[in-house]
């Protein structure tokens, strides 16, 4: 049976996942999940820019330690669980001990934000 190739609409998306990153591990073809904003506020670069060599250069320049890009995930579920498993491990470690009710409110909110970022 003749199957026609697949225009680029018609392509099933990749599931996706954001992640920050330091600039020498980013590549060209990877696209920001978030603006990158100056030290006083303004916008350098909007979220959805995708990268190149040049960017990259200038990035460095500047400075930049971390960005937030969208990188493809091609993680199974056994894959994520056990990343979730790790970090909800290290945030008790970090929270390890007694302490506030503030600091158990601090420690829920810490691992949540880890698990939206694996999941």
């Amino acid at each position: 049976m003749y199957h026609r190739p697949r225009q680029p609409w018609q392509t099933l998306a990749m599931k996706t996942r954001t992640a920050c990153l330091p600039p020498g591990q980013l590549t060209p073809g990877m696209t920001l999940a978030a603006p990158l904003l100056s030290a006083q506020g303004g916008t350098l670069l909007a979220a959805g820019t995708v990268l190149d060599d040049r960017v990259l250069d200038n990035l460095r320049r500047r400075g930049v330690e971390f960005l937030t890009v969208t990188l493809p995930d091609r993680r199974d579920a056994e894959t994520i669980a056990r990343e979730q498993q790790a970090a909800a491990e290290r945030v008790d470690f970090i929270f390890r001990g007694t302490g506030s009710a503030t600091r158990g409110a601090l420690r829920a909110i810490v691992l949540a934000y880890r698990e939206k970022q694996l999941a």
